[in-house]
């Protein structure tokens, strides 16, 4: 309810103040509970020969245990995007295995270009994006982003909030 989401903002809010005194908190965000869908992990890592490399598995445990993950050096159009997506082990649960809607495979992949051509663009500014968990939903419903982590390359140089925000980029 309403009452809740104020209520849990000043329990947050008065929490940071106690935890960091000093922190500059320009807000929150509040969004809805997601249910369903099919947790996958995106993400870029800067390498020292190869540039941004894109980075696509199965999100939460999965990840961890199987370590069944796809890359590419970005950027990447929406056909390998898609390739990367087919080849994992785990696509079968994107597919609609054993009975379960299809997620939607094409805004998955469009969001994979998309991080893919945003690594490329900040190419010297950044060191990493991770991604996780990216909630894939029913097909036609999109992704969601549920946590995400951005490091810029050199922290000295820039501080978050000179670093390029990843939300501009449109789809």
């Amino acid at each position: 309810s309403a009452d809740e989401v104020a209520t849990g903002y000043d329990t947050l809010m008065a929490r940071a103040r106690e935890a960091t005194p000093i922190a500059r908190i320009d807000g929150v965000l509040v969004s809805p509970l997601i249910e369903g869908g099919v947790e996958t992990i995106v993400g870029v890592k800067r390498d020292p020969v190869f540039g941004p490399m894109v980075m696509f598995g199965m999100g939460g445990i999965f990840v961890e245990i199987y370590r069944d993950v796809s890359l590419r050096a970005a950027p990447l159009g929406l056909d390998a995007a898609r390739e990367m997506i087919r080849e994992i082990v785990g696509y079968p649960l994107l597919a609609g295995a054993r009975g379960r809607a299809p997620a939607d495979i094409e805004a998955l992949a469009r969001a994979l270009s998309l991080l893919s051509a945003y690594a490329e663009r900040f190419r010297d500014e950044l060191d990493s994006i991770d991604i996780n968990p990216l909630i894939v939903l029913p097909e036609g419903k999109g992704v969601v982003a549920v946590d995400a982590l951005v490091v810029p390359r050199d922290r000295r140089l820039q501080t978050p909030s000179s670093f390029p925000p990843y939300d501009r980029i449109e789809s």
